[in-house]
């Protein structure tokens, strides 16, 4: 997920800090390399494509297994990943253990990933991350994943130089928004994201979230950016604003309503959505991971609007160089809301 790249990012930074002559190998997905290949720090990819396994490993056999590497930092939690990484020839190598609480009917369970033995195994330097965040504030610090980060890279005597989200610009799509921005905002603008997360949400939790968007509107440019897979409310979000489609590398007017103080934007690559994300005054989401890390990147204030119950779960992923701000559904009124 780009959000867990971005998440990771100020390591790669305390790396080359503590040393300038490091070369930095990174694994990613396909989807993440798009941003992953603007960062300075890394010097090599390998990249990953999605169900491609045994083809991802056989490309990259040479780099993988025949490279002799100081220190391998496993994060990603993934089964597949703390498989491939038992088998790279590295002299140190870190990892988090994730310990994860399941129930099978009235049975309470953990699992450990990886498991204990094989953490032992094979790592010198590790963290466990007790994911029991439901119930127990006291487990913050122990599963808030970018301490967990710096806690590792402390344990091979790194000294922490920043704790700063890093984002960097991709330049192809820099005279895309310009002219996007020249043409149609021209003024002061404020971002709120819609995704596939607002179909877990109820009819009320979006009427507020219009009445947020109508009162930044009064203050504000509103830019409605949406996520590529379809959602709930994206038919009626359609109907009720100017939509503008990136298609083919051109923005084109897709519907025109008589309001030019908010567009809805569809189909916007994420590093051109990290322009939008960069120059507004504020953004406002349902834990996007890319608009809060990104966010966090450019310093730029964040409304993370979520239900309660999603409180203690999406705390591990704050960025902690952040200008956040959390308001609950359940608490959205007319007096919140003209607060924002």
């Amino acid at each position: 997920m780009i959000g867990d790249l971005i998440n990771f990012s100020p390591c790669l930074k305390i790396i080359k800090d503590n040393n300038k002559n490091v070369h930095i190998t990174l694994i990613c997905s396909e989807y993440n390399y798009q941003i992953a290949k603007n960062y300075k720090q890394v010097d090599k990819f390998v990249i990953f494509k999605k169900n491609n396994l045994l083809i991802n490993v056989f490309k990259n056999f040479k780099t993988l297994f025949f490279t002799k590497y100081e220190h391998l930092l496993q994060f990603d939690g993934k089964n597949t990943s703390f498989l491939i990484s038992y088998f790279i020839n590295s002299k140190m190598k870190s990892t988090i253990c994730f310990i994860k609480h399941k129930k099978f009917l009235t049975i309470n369970y953990m699992i450990a990933r990886p498991p204990k033995i094989l953490l032992n195994l094979f790592y010198k330097n590790f963290i466990i991350c007790d994911e029991n965040y439901a119930t127990n504030d006291n487990y913050k610090v122990t599963y808030h994943y970018q301490t967990n980060y710096f806690n590792i890279l402390k344990g091979l005597n790194y000294k922490i130089t920043d704790k700063k989200n890093l984002f960097s610009l991709d330049r192809f799509f820099e005279e895309k928004y310009n002219l996007f921005y020249k043409e149609k905002i021209n003024k002061s603008f404020c971002l709120f994201h819609f995704d596939e997360k607002w179909n877990n949400l109820k009819l009320s939790d979006y009427e507020n979230s219009l009445k947020i968007i109508n009162k930044l509107s009064k203050k504000y440019k509103v830019i409605i950016s949406v996520g590529i897979k379809k959602f709930t409310f994206l038919k009626d979000l359609n109907e009720k604003f100017s939509t503008f489609n990136f298609l083919n590398n051109e923005f084109s007017l897709e519907r025109e309503i008589n309001n030019n103080d908010i567009f809805l934007l569809k189909n916007l690559p994420i590093n051109l959505l990290a322009y939008f994300i960069k120059n507004s005054e504020l953004n406002v989401s349902f834990h996007s991971g890319a608009i809060v890390h990104i966010s966090a990147a450019f310093y730029k204030k964040i409304i993370d609007l979520i239900p309660r119950k999603k409180n203690n779960e999406l705390d591990r992923w704050i960025p902690l160089n952040s200008e956040y701000q959390r308001i609950n559904f359940e608490d959205l009124n007319d007096k919140i809301i003209g607060d924002i």
